[in-house]
């Protein structure tokens, strides 16, 4: 019996190939889509998972209400929330961001690439597994480094590096610890490192604050008293010192609400603008694309029922001789459920294959390290299947089952008008999503061509920024660079800023004028930063050496900080008191010009306020370089970079390796994942109209041939090609107006919210509404037009013979 069942189902594949063919190329791409998102979905979502306090360890981020939300804090808030909320087991304070040293052990030189200080018990907090030595050591002992195991072998090979001394910063360590990572981490640091002699102080914000609570707190409660804490010990401190009450410095200032966020949720769900060092889960994105692979499927799911229904009658009559030879309708909906199993895991067995083969390109275009091999996915993908192979089986299944032997065999079966019906909404929800998918590309293709085309507000073109580390001297050594480069021809200019675009804000403080109150960026620049790049002055001049105070008092600001203090039409000589203070300075500073606002960040960050000042005019603000930025020429560019490379490790940085970027290239990054989720888009939404298609293919094929004595007996009664085409056109272009009239309302709402992301966006285009149901509607025409017209060509003989 079932070497009968298996001949018949190998027979009726071999038939309807066509129709086998577009069911498993339809299954395999929806498959293969689901397993891609769904191991990028999982390796996002295993950051800390793996730390047994994940529940209980919490970032404590920093709401200054009208300034945002900031990921870090004050070592003041780390001293005073350990001993003052008995919830609290401990604190941890870390340097927000992986630093870049030269680690040195005798004769060999590394560069490392991911430094971290902390202050606090760091393994208490991220228990990455002890490989070498002694944890109390590194506790106890000063002067003492932990290392990751490949930062261990890249210095010492396959020697226990225990006890090893190494040099960082001309400060002589040893190392006590070697550890690896259980999974992945919000810190995946190669060497760890205590800070040395940290000041306790509340107006710095500048590393990420950890806090363990007890298991049984409830941290809405801790959470105000983390409030309260700032409150009293800080708030009520300087309100006394400034003369005024708690309630009026809080109307100037405004105070800061700590917001605990979960380490468990923290790389998808953080308030803060980011998640830290190893970067942000885009939620919103892997939401879409699971959501657009699930919209794949379905298309398949689609094809498989319409086809199957379509091609039911071709075995009306083997379904009427099996109920004649006794064959009960539960055993027949379970063969046809089993044929459609074996298709369904053989899609799945070729989109395995096609995962595996572009995985590779896929790890290099989202910068992942992805392997098929994940049993939690591949196993929840194996039973999406079953589920899929259950679900699409029964519908044609009871379909076949339901057909009545002694009509069937007698050749009177007819089509049911229901069933027509549900095959053509479904070929109608097909369109829809082919159509939201071109649409969608059409958007962000407008989006990413407004911010390439957008006026920046600076010249970004031929300018070299060149990386700057721990070279001692800085300022000096800047000066000398700048004094040689500029006399070289290739050279155009040399200047230094502490911003560069495309890397965002990196420092702040206080801005006051008048009692209005907040929190701007401050660009430390040279005298000839604006010209340098292309700034320009709107009122006012820029800062020139020719001016004594313009390495005192005198400061720049943009738009957007004038408008804020409401000085825009006048900003020229008015003082504006910042928050940094010295024992010769008291922050109060003169505007001497008013700059175009400009962007630092990507085109979702609101440009902020803004104010530049010399960086001689601070004494600690003077080495701040972590970069020195070269206009060149745009002839012999590789030539120009191997002089200044040569230079630079002969007189300025021997050491540290001679790394730059283009700075045109510095800021593409940040439209750049926008760019990848048009390539996405782009992807799927090939592949969708190729399933579509080859699903309208062979479903027109099918209904036209149940149509062909209809064509044939028209033929003959003398209709023309063209009378005879277009009632068979007509129904699947029916089908294409009402999906479009309800793709149109659908794929706005969507591709708003989308737009909505970004601060500064294009307006919504009206072309991709009208250009995709035309685009959708031609290659209806075109699909089942060649069929129709292919049916003009029938033999009347063939069909009228036995009439």
């Amino acid at each position: 019996m079932f070497k009968i069942w298996l001949k018949i189902f190998y027979r009726n594949q071999k038939k309807n190939a066509l129709n086998t063919g577009v069911n498993i190329v339809g299954l395999t791409l929806g498959l293969a889509g689901l397993l891609i998102v769904l191991l990028y979905f999982y390796d996002e979502k295993s950051y800390n998972q793996w730390n047994p306090d994940k529940e209980n360890i919490y970032r404590l981020a920093a709401s200054s209400g009208k300034d945002g939300i900031w990921a870090v804090n004050t070592a003041g808030a780390y001293t005073y929330f350990n001993s003052d909320i008995p919830e609290v087991e401990s604190t941890l304070l870390v340097s927000p961001f992986y630093e870049s040293r030269l680690v040195k052990m005798g004769n060999t030189k590394t560069m490392c690439n991911k430094l971290t200080r902390f202050e606090g018990d760091f393994f208490h907090f991220f228990p990455f597994t002890i490989q070498l030595g002694d944890l109390n050591n590194f506790k106890t002992k000063p002067n003492q480094v932990a290392m990751s195991r490949g930062m261990a072998t890249e210095l010492f090979g396959d020697n226990n590096p225990i006890g090893k001394h190494l040099i960082i910063e001309d400060e002589t360590l040893e190392v006590s610890i070697v550890y690896t990572f259980p999974g992945r981490s919000h810190f995946e640091s190669d060497i760890l490192l205590p800070y040395k002699d940290l000041e306790i102080n509340w107006g710095d914000y500048q590393n990420e604050l950890f806090c363990k609570l007890d298991p049984k707190a409830d941290v809405q409660r801790v959470k105000t008293k983390l409030d309260q804490i700032i409150i009293e010990r800080f708030y009520k401190h300087a309100a006394k010192e400034g003369g005024v009450s708690l309630e009026e410095f809080g109307e100037t200032y405004g105070f800061i609400e700590i917001l605990p966020e979960r380490l468990s949720t923290l790389h998808f769900h953080h308030l803060a603008s980011d998640a830290g060092p190893e970067g942000s889960g885009n939620y919103k994105l892997i939401m879409v694309l699971l959501s657009l692979s699930i919209l794949l499927i379905l298309i398949s799911c689609v094809n498989f029922i319409n086809l199957s229904t379509a091609s039911a009658s071709q075995r009306a009559k083997e379904v009427g001789v099996k109920k004649t030879l006794g064959l009960f309708k539960s055993k027949l909906i379970i063969q046809y459920v089993l044929e459609i199993c074996i298709q369904a895991f053989l899609a799945l067995l070729l989109a395995c294959i096609l995962v595996e083969l572009i995985l590779p390109s896929f790890n290099q275009f989202l910068y992942k390290d992805l392997t098929l091999f994940n049993f939690e996915v591949l196993s929840l993908v194996l039973v999406v299947t079953l589920c899929i192979a259950l679900v699409v089986g029964m519908i044609p299944a009871l379909y076949l089952s339901n057909f009545k032997s002694p009509e069937v065999l007698k050749g009177n079966f007819s089509r049911s008008k229901r069933g027509v019906y549900l095959r053509h909404l479904m070929l109608s929800v097909q369109f829809l999503i082919s159509g939201f998918f071109l649409i969608g590309v059409c958007i962000i293709y407008a989006q990413i061509k407004f911010m390439m085309n957008k006026d920046l507000g600076f010249n970004k073109d031929h300018i070299l920024v060149v990386d700057v580390y721990d070279i001692g001297e800085e300022s000096k050594k800047y000066e000398l660079l700048k004094s040689v480069l500029t006399q070289n021809k290739t050279v155009v200019d040399v200047s230094r800023s502490v911003f560069v675009p495309g890397n965002g804000y990196v420092s702040g403080t206080n801005f006051n004028y008048k009692g209005e109150s907040f929190n701007a960026a401050n660009n430390v620049i040279d005298y000839n930063y604006v010209d340098f790049a292309g700034i320009n002055i709107l009122k006012g001049r820029t800062l020139s050496d020719q001016y004594a105070q313009d390495t005192i008092t005198s400061i720049l600001i943009n738009e957007t900080a004038a408008r804020r203090v409401g000085i825009y039409d006048d900003p020229i000589g008015k003082r504006i008191k910042i928050g940094w203070s010295s024992e010769v300075r008291d922050g109060n500073m003169e505007v001497v010009g008013l700059i175009q606002d400009y962007h630092t960040s990507g085109f979702d960050v609101e440009i902020k306020p803004m104010f530049m000042m010399h960086y001689q005019t601070y004494e600690w603000s003077s080495d701040w370089v972590s970069n020195i930025q070269i206009k060149i020429k745009p002839e012999n560019v590789q030539q120009t970079i191997a002089k200044i490379e040569a230079f630079w490790k002969k007189h300025i940085d021997p050491d540290y390796p001679f790394t730059y970027t283009f700075l045109d290239k510095n800021f593409e990054h940040t439209y750049r994942r926008y760019q990848k989720q048009q390539t996405l888009f782009l992807i799927l939404s090939t592949v969708v109209i190729i399933i579509s298609l080859l699903g309208l293919f062979a479903l027109a094929t099918l209904t036209i041939q149940q149509r062909l004595k209809e064509v044939a007996i028209r033929k003959t009664l003398g209709a023309s090609v063209k009378q005879i085409m277009i009632p068979l056109l007509k129904q699947f272009l029916k089908m294409t107006l009402w999906a479009s009239a309800l793709l149109i309302p659908i794929a706005y709402y969507f591709m708003q919210e989308w737009l909505n992301d970004f601060v500064y966006r294009v307006d919504m285009p009206i072309w991709p509404y009208v250009f995709t149901p035309i685009i959708l509607l031609l290659l209806v025409t075109l699909v089942v037009g060649v069929k129709a017209y292919q049916a003009t060509k029938v033999d009347l003989i063939k069909y009228l013979k036995f009439e």
